[in-house]
């Protein structure tokens, strides 16, 4: 019954290691290098893209929105992306009879605006009216027309980048070809905010070479 069961065991055994041989990629011993290249750009010409939401009792909401309004001749790209009207409980208040002065309204809107020097005029505004707001930058703003060939030439010195990384880790002794290359996150090492606030895009691509 033993001798029985060794020879499908062992066929077994020599069918899965010619398989994970056969599927085993070329570079993935010790002949291929791996590195990260980067590429951090400042853009002075670009805007910022804004979160602009009041949050606040039912009763300033038409004022607030009066003032949004007038807003349309500075940033025509203006929009409204949410607005929602909620019943603000107290602690100890659920239950309780709902009056008028209970109800709160958050509405949102998302704009461009091409400098700081806006950006801080609609925060002075804001402040000189007593609104309850929140203003928040989520992101630089760059002109479509021009953010492809950004892209392009960022995506190039990140690779200049990885190669130079290729060569020393090589040697002077070996040559190495690329097989692949990955375009990464954008917003590493220090977080999509710090980027967005200070106008930088970052280019960040994985390549992986065989050693010749």
């Amino acid at each position: 019954m033993i001798n029985r069961l060794r020879i499908p065991l062992a066929f077994a055994a020599l069918l899965c290691l010619g398989s994970c041989n056969k599927n085993k990629p070329a570079d993935t011993g010790d002949n291929y290098l791996q590195v990260i290249g980067e590429y951090e750009q400042q853009l002075p010409g670009a805007g910022y893209r804004l979160n602009l939401s009041y949050n606040g009792p039912v009763a300033m909401r038409h004022a607030f929105v009066a003032w949004a309004d007038s807003l349309q001749n500075k940033v025509p790209d203006m929009v409204k992306s949410n607005e929602s009207i909620y019943v603000n409980y107290m602690p100890g208040q659920t239950g309780m009879h709902i009056r008028k002065d209970m109800y709160q309204t958050n509405i949102t809107y998302i704009l461009t605006v091409a400098d700081s020097s806006l950006y801080a005029h609609l925060t002075q505004d804001l402040l000189r009216r007593n609104f309850p707001f929140t203003i928040n930058v989520v992101g630089a703003a760059l002109d479509p027309a021009k953010k492809l060939a950004v892209q392009q030439h960022m995506l190039e010195q990140a690779l200049v980048n990885a190669r130079a990384k290729l060569g020393f880790l090589a040697g002077k002794e070996h040559l190495y070809k690329i097989t692949s290359i990955e375009e990464l996150d954008n917003t590493m090492p220090y977080g999509p905010e710090y980027y967005d606030f200070n106008r930088k895009m970052i280019s960040r691509v994985k390549v992986r070479a065989t050693l010749e």
